[in-house]
């Protein structure tokens, strides 16, 4: 049976820049490549906590950067940002809105490079990802799921209005182990209450050359 699919209005984009106060977020490029795989590559302290099991063909993964990402974007089948820091350097990690179930319905997911913890950037990253999806795409839920023993990362939800929907017991098989999980979400309303405002915003919508459709 099919879902039935409500209005959207994302309607995909060549370029995104969403500016807070610490860091911005903006799509991934090619150049961003080597910098993510110096600092995730094989590193378990930020695998350990992913879904991901990380990068292993390093060619494949600039490949996916270069190419597979901003494609997506085009699209406007999901959006996979770079987390920089206002401070420098261009990048500490990533944050992305997928949609997975409907197009109103966004999922996050992200990671940040070890010398970024502890500085607020997560937390202002979910912030700044959970404006565009609820503006931008009119997505009326956010979602993320995060390991039960995460509460770094719990706490980051939370501090944006997340909730704890439920926990998924042996949800993930992880470096041998069953591992529970968390599913949060935040509702449109429920960000309406206590809206987050990046400092700036700046939206390049893709166009389609005439013809391209044919």
């Amino acid at each position: 049976m099919t879902r039935p699919q409500p209005p959207v209005h994302n309607q995909g984009y060549d370029d995104i820049e969403i500016v807070g106060r610490e860091i911005k977020l903006r799509p991934m490029t090619a150049a961003d490549a080597d910098a993510a795989w110096d600092l995730v590559h094989d590193n378990r302290e930020i695998l350990k906590w992913l879904l991901w099991d990380g990068p292993t063909d390093k060619t494949e993964f600039a490949r996916r950067y270069a190419e597979d990402f901003p494609e997506e974007m085009r699209q406007g089948r999901g959006y996979r940002f770079a987390i920089e820091p206002l401070a420098g350097p261009e990048f500490a990690g990533s944050i992305s809105v997928k949609l997975p179930y409907y197009p109103n319905s966004a999922d996050l997911g992200y990671w940040l490079g070890i010398p970024f913890w502890n500085r607020g950037y997560m937390t202002e990253a979910i912030g700044l990802a959970c404006y565009f999806a609820f503006t931008c795409l009119d997505c009326v839920r956010v979602s993320s799921t995060v390991f039960a023993d995460n509460m770094a990362s719990r706490r980051a939800l939370e501090k944006n209005g997340f909730i704890v929907d439920g926990q998924l017991r042996r949800d993930v098989f992880k470096y041998g182990q069953w591992q529970d999980t968390y599913f949060m979400t935040l509702l449109s309303e429920e960000w309406c209450r206590s809206r987050f405002e990046p400092v700036s915003i700046r939206l390049i919508p893709h166009v389609e050359p005439p013809g391209a459709a044919a």
